[in-house]
């Protein structure tokens, strides 16, 4: 079971995740942050655990995907920090973007329906390629894998230091869903 770190003297809170109980391999072993998020995001119940995290609860999913794939391969960072990058890049990049995408999704007459959405399809790359540039920040704050640790436990310590969790059963939710895509 993983667990976060006691905070060091300088109070700074850095995930160490233990040896998980049991191995479990949610999407593949070895490969970048990134890649592993499009592979878990592509199965229907991760994605929707994902959406019911943002919506219901104001979590950042390529956040809780890092937190995850983090504990996937026992990976340590500093959250502190980790929570600071995404809550600033989240606000000034990823919420603005996603509320533009969202509000042009409805008709808009007399807007031509045909040039909204290929607009609409513009800004939903851009927001993607948001989210990329997001992870590989995240990831270039981890530490090297090692042994895999609890996904719930990642996911917690990561909402915590972001500092409004969700409840426990949403970020268990989007674990079960990672094990059962991938188990």
């Amino acid at each position: 079971m993983a667990s976060p770190g006691d905070p060091s003297s300088d109070g700074v809170r850095t995930w160490r995740p233990s040896p998980a109980r049991r191995k479990v391999n949610v999407v593949g072993a070895n490969k970048g942050l990134w890649d592993w998020a499009l592979d878990a995001y592509a199965r229907q119940p991760v994605a929707e655990a994902c959406l019911h995290l943002q919506d219901a609860h104001g979590q950042n999913v390529p956040y809780l995907l890092w937190a995850a794939w983090m504990a996937e391969q026992g990976r340590a960072a500093d959250l502190k920090i980790a929570a600071g990058v995404m809550r600033g890049w989240d606000r000034d990049v990823g919420a603005p973007l996603r509320g533009v995408r969202r509000a042009l999704k409805p008709p808009r007459p007399p807007v031509d329906e045909i040039g909204k959405e290929a607009f609409r399809d513009a800004v939903k790359a851009v927001e993607l390629q948001g989210e990329r540039v997001l992870m590989e920040s995240l990831e270039a704050l981890a530490g090297p894998p090692t042994a895999p640790a609890s996904l719930v436990e990642g996911l917690v310590a990561a909402a915590e230091a972001s500092g409004d969790p969700p409840r426990r059963a949403a970020l268990e939710r989007l674990a079960q869903a990672l094990q059962t895509a991938h188990g």
